[in-house]
């Protein structure tokens, strides 16, 4: 009987995540890549994460799912600008293997892991 629930229960898993609509994204057009940012000292690091948190928090003017802004907004309000450019400094540094991707795509990654992954798009 608890193999037959078990069973049940991992093809109702599997039947669920099948139809769970999925958001894709390709790759966003972008300024600089997560190699490019390393290249920059710390002062322009500090200068691009301003400006990327800015693009991230005013998305709801192109419509950006405003739900997901909130959560930014929340797991990010007691940071400061030199705390938030530490956290996805480290996080491209320790990430090699994502040098050639968008820095904002790592930028997010960064951010998701910091705030537990409460941003993750679903």
């Amino acid at each position: 009987m608890k193999t037959a629930y078990l069973l049940l229960s991992m093809l109702l898993v599997v039947f669920q995540s099948q139809n769970k609509p999925r958001r894709t994204f390709s790759s966003p057009a972008h300024y600089l890549t997560a190699a490019d940012f390393n290249d920059l000292n710390e002062r322009n690091q500090n200068y691009y994460v301003i400006g990327l948190m800015d693009g991230f928090r005013g998305g709801a003017l192109f419509e950006a799912d405003e739900a997901h802004l909130a959560k930014l907004t929340a797991c990010t309000k007691e940071m400061d600008s030199k705390q938030v450019a530490a956290i996805i400094t480290k996080y491209v540094k320790d990430h090699p293997e994502a040098w050639h991707l968008p820095m904002s795509i790592e930028a997010y990654n960064a951010l998701n892991v910091a705030c537990l992954g409460r941003l993750k798009v679903q």
